[in-house]
């Protein structure tokens, strides 16, 4: 366990970013290390669609966590989850949650600061972030092992317009977030390229963002980000993938 959290932090110190491209399920993660990958990461928007649910926890954590562990038993790389909020109502609850992660080997947690199931769009005080970071971390400390904390602020999902207030707001989260104990932030739904490199040269952490096809990995490196994830755009390219070829086979079909 602890070899695979070194190995994850490790990659997150290299020139060259890491790449994760997210898995839904045991086909997709031994599909994406056979491709050569180097860790395997899981989307809990994707696993929550392949199941017949919309994301944002309305998986249990039964369900969730049953996915997970089948995907831990059959691939070999240190495996990182996405835990969205934690699948807890309080730290109690979490602590069990990360035990039971652990004890099948995951090696890594994403886990986010938005407000789950709030009526409008909301983040989580600081403070109760940083409680669970530091829960998370005493978790494993507990068990004789290490988890790395990747820690997702939403400030940026929010529909709010990026400005540099914005960044600013983000980078007292990320500093926040780093004396509580997590490894890398992550800042999904920032696009600004001027942005982006504004925030990865204040941020006390390496900084992951979400590819959206308009920076390429090579222009993210040039700006310094340390971590590119995928999300759900390999669901998405994997089933629009499948429908090409069925409106192809029926096309033909009808041709004949």
């Amino acid at each position: 366990m602890t070899k695979n959290f070194k190995k994850l932090k490790s990659l997150h110190e290299l020139p060259a970013p890491l790449i994760l491209y997210n898995c839904w399920d045991v086909a997709s993660a031994r599909a994406i290390q056979q491709g050569g990958a180097s860790v395997i990461a899981t989307s809990s928007y994707a696993i929550a669609e392949s199941l017949g649910v919309v994301d944002g926890e309305h998986l249990t954590f039964d369900e969730m966590f049953s996915v997970i562990s089948r995907i831990a038993d059959n691939v070999s790389l240190p495996l990182t989850v996405d835990i969205e909020t934690g699948y807890a109502r309080n730290l109690e609850e979490l602590a069990q949650n990360v035990e039971r992660l652990l004890a099948i080997g995951v090696c890594g947690v994403n886990v986010e600061d938005q407000l789950i199931g709030a009526a409008n769009p909301g983040l989580c005080s600081t403070e109760m972030q940083c409680d669970k970071i530091k829960t998370i971390k005493e978790t494993a400390a507990k068990m004789s092992t290490e988890i790395f904390i990747n820690a997702r602020t939403d400030v940026f999902f929010q529909g709010r317009d990026e400005t540099v207030d914005l960044v600013e707001e983000a980078i007292d989260r990320a500093k926040a977030y780093k004396e509580a104990g997590a490894d890398a932030i992550f800042i999904p739904g920032l696009l600004s390229p001027k942005l982006i490199r504004a925030f990865v040269e204040k941020s006390p952490l390496p900084v992951n963002i979400m590819m959206d096809g308009m920076l390429s990995v090579e222009d993210l490196q040039k700006i310094g980000v340390k971590r590119i994830s995928y999300g759900p755009f390999s669901f998405f390219q994997a089933n629009l993938a499948i429908q090409r070829e069925v409106e192809r086979i029926f096309e033909g079909g009808r041709a004949l």
